[in-house]
């Protein structure tokens, strides 16, 4: 074999390593997974100020390959109750069997135009608690959203 024939079959060989290296890499990556399995909320008024409250309750469960990093857990309210937000509050995150953890909160909102009626109607069109937005231990963002009964995950950036 000349040199040239040599420094050919050398650089095959090395792209070829690197290559295998990327498939190997690739079909270790175990994928990422949420699911919601139980979103408990319920409504409480302050007539007095005009307020509404929501207290709510969020179990889940994440793939192995998935380690949320608990301070930046955010849940996810429907469009009605985020533009009268006065104030939101969690006030527990409790980690759970197989990578679980639990999300207890309470948001408040003005509800001055709001009867009880309305409440319950603009309940029933859209889900009041809708997911989670969290940042993974490695700085991706992500959504998790409750769909029916599945949990749909979106990567929304890192």
């Amino acid at each position: 074999m000349n040199k040239e024939n040599c420094k050919g079959f050398i650089f095959t060989i090395m792209i070829a390593s690197m290559l295998i290296g990327c498939s190997i890499d690739a079909q270790t990556n175990e994928p990422k997974e949420v699911n919601i399995h139980n979103m408990i909320f319920s409504f409480e008024g302050n007539e007095d100020f005009g307020e509404q409250y929501l207290t709510y309750e969020i179990s889940m469960v994440c793939s192995d390959g998935l380690v949320i990093n608990k301070n930046s857990i955010e849940p996810l309210f429907a469009g009605w109750i985020e533009e009268r937000l006065i104030e939101h509050q969690i006030m527990e995150i409790v980690e759970l069997e197989d990578n679980g953890l639990k999300i207890v909160g309470k948001v408040t909102f003005n509800a001055e135009e709001l009867s009880k009626a309305d409440i319950v109607k603009l309940a029933e069109l859209d889900e009041s608690v809708q997911g989670v937005l969290f940042k993974t231990m490695d700085g991706v963002s992500f959504q998790a959203v409750k769909v029916g009964e599945s949990t749909e995950l979106i990567e929304i950036g890192g």
